[in-house]
């Protein structure tokens, strides 16, 4: 973010619902700027970088992982999206045997042990981080090669320089009726709506775009995507804001300062649970269709 040589550009409008900027009140984190729209309630970088510089970032950040050995276990992460698929597979009476994982940012290094040992009659193709352009040059060709039948894409859409362009380019390679799995950080969670800037799970260079579950859906339906389902399984909302309000003994929000220095585990869950019923979880999943 100090690079001088940077290039960064400049966002005129909301990258959800396209209100104008100049209409979106502004605030400060970790030497960005950021954006909450108030039409559609999405939180987004008033900037961004270009997306081969992002990706350059995290090349260093993958090679930094690996040469300290951390390999994670994603096991439970696996479970949880295989999960999601066979529910959707259920649903739309059709097998997603053809599965292409994007994840430009993490680059799970444990995760192709995962799929390899769970993941019975599907085959998961992997696509492998690399510079790409602004147009997705690079990952047009990877899914014109691999023709999947769904796209996993687990929170990339928080990270990329600009969110439209890839679901543009996703759009215009995959054949009709592919099944795209879109999970990201969720604006309309409780923690971004108490605590705003000051939330623990604000991480600007991963945080570039935070859209809501309104934002999201006038995005798709924009693009001509169709939406078959939205939910928002976060289930850390009410542990995070728990500890935010425990430990930091300056902070008084009315209702919620009491509520939670009040909570034990059983108001916890419940909490927890009205979240996710209600779409205020800070995770959201979108299962799409070209």
């Amino acid at each position: 973010m100090l690079d001088a040589s940077c290039s960064w550009t400049e966002r005129k409008a909301c990258p959800a619902c396209g209100q104008s900027s100049d209409k979106n009140p502004i605030f400060s984190q970790a030497l960005m700027e950021f954006r909450r729209c108030a039409s559609c309630n999405s939180i987004y970088a008033a900037r961004s970088p270009q997306q081969a510089t992002l990706d350059r970032l995290r090349l260093d950040q993958i090679a930094l992982t690996e040469a300290q050995g951390d390999r994670g276990d994603r096991e439970f992460e696996f479970t949880s999206l295989l999960n999601w698929i066979s529910l959707t597979e259920a649903r739309l009476v059709r097998k997603l045997d053809r599965v292409m994982d994007i994840r430009f940012a993490s680059q799970a290094l444990a995760w192709p042990e995962a799929t390899d040992r769970l993941s019975h009659n599907r085959a998961w193709e992997f696509l492998l981080l690399e510079p790409d352009s602004n147009d997705f040059a690079g990952l047009r060709a990877a899914i014109t090669r691999a023709a999947p039948t769904a796209i996993l894409m687990p929170a990339e859409l928080d990270r990329v320089a600009n969110p439209e362009a890839l679901l543009v380019a996703l759009k215009e390679v995959l054949p009709s009726g592919t099944v795209i799995f879109v999970a990201s950080s969720c604006a309309d969670g409780l923690e971004y709506e108490i605590l705003g800037a000051d939330s623990p799970s604000f991480v600007p260079l991963d945080r570039l775009t935070m859209f809501s579950v309104k934002g999201f859906e006038d995005l798709t339906t924009r693009l001509g995507l169709r939406v078959i389902e939205v939910s928002t399984p976060g289930r850390l909302d009410a542990v995070i804001l728990d500890r935010y309000f425990k430990s930091a003994e300056t902070s008084t929000i009315p209702f919620w300062s009491s509520f939670f220095r009040e909570a034990d585990k059983n108001r916890l869950r419940d909490l927890q649970i009205l979240l996710q019923r209600s779409l205020k979880s800070g995770v959201m999943r979108f299962v799409l269709e070209t």
